[in-house]
């Protein structure tokens, strides 16, 4: 079952959290998941977050929010993150997360649905190349000093 993320499931979303830090090596702190938690249960941000239901455990966790798309003048929606525990995998539940936020596209006026994802993530680049047309776009990132 697909439902929006509540208070009561901060334990388990800061595990499935740390999880999606750990596949990509970034590192993560108490500080960052207070914040995105802060963020997540705040009607008024941007960020919202969906999880998987199954028999009444988390299995996986979806953050999303709406994104304008200047060279279109419209808005779209934009996956931020996506996991799933890797002993639930290949039940299709990341394409039903997915599948959702594509019906959440009319109530929320998007144009699409947009995510990135690591060139070496080649199971979920399976699913992707699937359901969704790869842009051809390269990510640039420019840190601050």
């Amino acid at each position: 079952m697909i439902r929006k993320l509540e208070q009561k499931d901060k334990g388990n979303w800061a595990k499935l959290y740390n999880s999606y830090a750990d596949f990509y090596k970034v590192p993560m702190n108490t500080d960052v998941l207070d914040t995105l938690w802060g963020w997540i249960n705040d009607e008024s941000h941007d960020v919202n977050g969906l999880c998987f239901e199954l028999e009444g455990k988390i299995v996986a966790i979806a953050h999303y929010r709406t994104m304008p798309r200047p060279i279109k003048a419209q808005y779209i929606g934009f996956l931020d993150d996506l996991f799933v525990e890797p002993e639930f995998r290949g039940q299709k539940i990341a394409q039903k997360l997915i599948s959702h936020l594509k019906s959440l596209s009319k109530a929320n006026n998007w144009n699409g649905i947009r995510w990135i994802t690591h060139s070496s993530n080649k199971n979920a680049k399976k699913l992707y190349n699937k359901i969704a047309n790869n842009t051809g776009f390269e990510l640039y990132e420019l840190k601050r000093d």
